[in-house]
């Protein structure tokens, strides 16, 4: 074998070693090979909301966008601290919608009056307790299934409805600056707290 096709043959071999896998949406409710990191158990928290409308606090993406950070320093194992047991109604309009590698549907949400700056994701994960919310969501595109994908993809929108969401608040340390201040590293319009997982939807 030559220096060069040795070479070659390396090369290729590291590309397979590092390409991430293939997810697979079979349906809105099922995925093969989804993949999830980062405080697994606090995605797929599987808690109700409160039956007391009283201990849900109405909230919109401005409202969230302009909270703190949190004062605990979270690492990918943390448990859901204190602040993180929080319930939430979220009103606002859809401005983006995306397919995740580890199965969640993440709906980014905007002020519905649009005159605020702030926008707030909130995810859906691809077990059964959430299928007939993914269905409603994948009912706003132009998705067919199945689709693959190895990263986010986004998803065609056909209507950008208006929506609230309720559940608990959530610290996403993957996209969290080092200082945990409230601002995504790489979208700075966009918070770091989350509603995750979506316990209930409403479109208005």
């Amino acid at each position: 074998m030559t220096r060069t096709t040795l070479t070659i043959a390396v090369a290729l071999l590291c590309n397979t070693a590092t390409a991430a896998p293939l997810v697979t949406f079979e349906s809105p409710c099922k995925c093969l090979d989804n993949h999830g990191k980062h405080r697994w158990a606090e995605k797929n928290d599987p808690a109700l909301p409160p039956t007391d409308a009283s201990a849900t606090q109405a909230v919109t993406p401005s409202d969230i966008f302009n909270w703190q950070g949190p004062t605990e320093y979270l690492v990918p194992s943390s448990e859901r601290i204190w602040s993180e047991q929080k319930w939430y109604a979220l009103t606002g309009r859809v401005v983006d919608l995306r397919a995740e590698e580890d199965g969640d549907l993440h709906i980014a949400l905007q002020d519905a009056t649009g005159d605020k700056a702030g926008i707030v994701v909130c995810e859906i994960p691809a077990k059964q307790q959430w299928c007939s919310i993914r269905e409603t969501v994948f009912s706003w595109t132009t998705t067919r299934f199945p689709f693959h994908t190895s990263s986010d993809r986004k998803l065609k929108l056909i209507e950008a409805p208006i929506i609230t969401v309720t559940g608990k608040a959530y610290w996403d340390v993957g996209h969290a600056p080092n200082d945990q201040s409230n601002r995504r590293s790489h979208l700075p319009g966009y918070a770091a707290w989350e509603i995750h997982p979506v316990m209930k939807l409403d479109t208005l």
